[in-house]
């Protein structure tokens, strides 16, 4: 039978040793999950990519929500599957944004208003397979420390702010010729996420307790082991993305709102920091 979440969240509250949290995980995981035939409920789509982690989510006792908190009991919860995604977190300014005191500075803008559609057609191309739907993602999207063909570049500052800066001189499309003369210049700040914003979205969510993976048998596809793995703080989040074992993977396209910025690494990253398994 499984857990009642309201009664787990109410023990969590009295719980103060890691080690009785990391043993009721383990009962859980053993109970509901272990070596059980994955079943989907008839409202889940099954042709949906993320059915299984609902499913997963739903035995483990954690109810879906939108808050950038540890999943169960202080530990994030990952899905053993080949990219495994630390957070869609957006940036804190764009060109676009109502509100960018700090590109505008940076770029000694005055007045300067950008739509969000007109970024994505400036930085990001076109996709001949979508109805030539523009997006930023994918090849125009910069890879962290080198400028691409679209003249971006993603570099961390002196303080560790997540910045993508634009040179102009460097973009090789045809297109830019086109761009007003405010976009003509290198070094423009695009696109920036403030230390604070990502050490919090960052710690808050995994420098709790730490985390945990659920791993399957590949012969028989059902979940055999619970691995445990430490807590990560800011300092280890930025190092991984110079060294390029996490990417930004924007996925931002034109006629949706929603930004699509994760931060993923593959499942190598997070399995070399187990420290525990069961």
């Amino acid at each position: 039978m499984n857990y009642n979440i309201d009664n787990l969240i109410e023990e969590f509250n009295v719980k103060t040793n890691i080690n009785d949290v990391k043993q009721k995980i383990i009962e859980i995981f053993r109970k509901n999950v272990k070596g059980k035939v994955i079943e989907y409920d008839n409202n889940i789509n099954k042709n949906h990519d993320g059915k299984e982690g609902h499913w997963l989510e739903k035995q483990m006792c954690i109810k879906q929500n939108n808050y950038n908190l540890p999943d169960l009991f202080g530990y994030e919860m990952k899905k053993d599957s080949d990219k495994i995604t630390f957070g869609d977190w957006s940036a804190t300014e764009y060109a676009y944004s109502k509100y960018k005191e700090t590109i505008d500075n940076f770029n000694n803008w005055q007045n300067i208003k950008i739509e969000r559609d007109e970024f994505i057609k400036y930085f990001g191309n076109e996709n001949t397979n979508k109805n030539n739907r523009f997006s930023w993602s994918g090849s125009c999207f910069p890879k962290y420390g080198k400028i691409n063909d679209c003249g971006q570049k993603m570099i961390f500052s002196k303080n560790n702010d997540l910045c993508i800066l634009y040179y102009f001189s460097k973009d090789k499309r045809e297109k830019k010729n086109n761009f007003p003369d405010y976009i003509k210049k290198d070094k423009l700040l695009i696109a920036f996420w403030s230390n604070e914003k990502l050490k919090k979205s960052v710690e808050d969510k995994f420098n709790v307790n730490g985390y945990f993976i659920c791993k399957k048998d590949k012969n028989t596809n059902k979940y055999e082991k619970i691995c445990f793995g430490p807590r990560i703080n800011f300092i280890f989040f930025v190092e991984k993305i110079k060294n390029k074992e996490i990417i930004l993977d924007s996925g931002m396209y034109d006629g949706n709102t929603r930004n699509y910025s994760n931060f993923r690494s593959s499942n190598k990253l997070w399995s070399n920091n187990v420290i525990e398994e069961f």
